[in-house]
């Protein structure tokens, strides 16, 4: 690691890092499993709000030492544009385009799996380390910290601890259509059976279903981790989003948000601009048999499944869900 790098983080540590209290620095998580259209809210809550986001290049090019690259970002007036609505599979194009910040995280928690429960915890001597340089990116920014990273579903008990004040957005979608589109993202990148994204405690055991029950037993086991962690650990600061509502009904889901900010007393506003209207994704093309073999085994486990079924009453929600 450059010596000198390192002395800049420093110094930018110690004229930012001390603007805001660890208490009381704002943070909001985006956590949902993978295919459920949490790029997309990423990207709204962007363009709606004044939050600071990790860009592509603070990921790619700064991933041990961020806050050097937000300092760069800020001397070249970066991410004050609306962000485009358009991903590849959670992955944007443009050096100043949202990321997922995997590199980041990675840095402070590792990447082993299972993921749920080998990278669920800082790595030794990185606590401090993540605490100041997210107490000095608000220090340079003045904003709340907005995130998103799949593998951060099995770290809400490590991510309230580290940051009192943070506050998580659920991102959900019918369990029948996001596993179709997992199993679609098997087939870019592999084949059925390539998982895709962080591992469950027990992605072994799922690896000898069939694939088809594989993608709908993944998808439950993430959602199964969130709902219990949040409501263990963050039963008054986190919010819930349906994708389906946030395509038919972009206007209420705003209101919720807007109400659930102010609330929260994060110091963040939106800004005046036009909600955009989304059109929810067709899925994807042909895996006829595929998607009956799913929809069929999610309707032979309703009993299990059916809280992860979206119905229309799903509008937005929060702790009392």
């Amino acid at each position: 690691m450059n010596p000198d790098l390192q002395q800049i983080e420093r110094l930018l540590f110690q004229r930012y890092g001390n603007t805001v209290d660890i208490d009381k620095l704002p943070a909001v998580f985006i956590v949902a499993a993978p295919r459920t259209g949490s790029t997309l809210l990423y990207q709204y809550l962007i363009n709606r709000y004044n939050v600071w986001y990790v860009t592509n290049l603070v990921n790619d090019q700064f991933p041990t030492m961020p806050a050097l690259g937000v300092a760069l970002e800020q001397s070249l007036g970066a991410g004050r544009d609306a962000v485009a609505y358009e991903s590849s599979y959670g992955k944007t194009e443009g050096v100043f385009a949202p990321s997922e910040g995997s590199h980041i995280f990675r840095n402070w928690f590792g990447g082993k799996h299972p993921a749920q429960t080998c990278s669920s915890r800082t790595l030794p001597g990185m606590n401090e380390h993540l605490t100041l340089t997210l107490k000095c990116i608000h220090g340079l920014t003045g904003r709340a910290l907005l995130t998103k990273n799949a593998w951060n579903c099995f770290r809400i008990q490590e991510l309230s601890r580290l940051l009192p004040n943070s506050h998580f957005l659920w991102m959900r979608r019918d369990i029948r259509t996001s596993a179709v589109s997992d199993l679609e993202a098997r087939y870019r990148r592999g084949g059925t059976q390539v998982w895709n994204s962080a591992t469950t405690a027990n992605y072994e055991e799922i690896q000898k279903r069939p694939y088809w029950e594989q993608v709908v037993e993944q998808q439950y086991e993430y959602n199964v981790a969130v709902g219990k962690d949040l409501h263990s650990f963050r039963p008054e600061r986190h919010i819930e989003v349906w994708y389906e509502d946030l395509c038919a009904n972009p206007d209420a889901v705003s209101s919720e948000l807007d109400t659930y900010f102010t609330d929260a007393k994060l110091g963040i506003v939106a800004r005046p601009n036009v909600i955009p209207r989304f059109a929810m994704s067709p899925g994807p093309k042909g895996l006829c048999e595929d998607r009956e073999r799913i929809v069929g085994y999610v309707a032979a486990e309703h009993h299990r499944l059916s809280e992860y079924i979206y119905s229309h009453h799903s509008l937005i929600s929060g702790s009392e869900r």
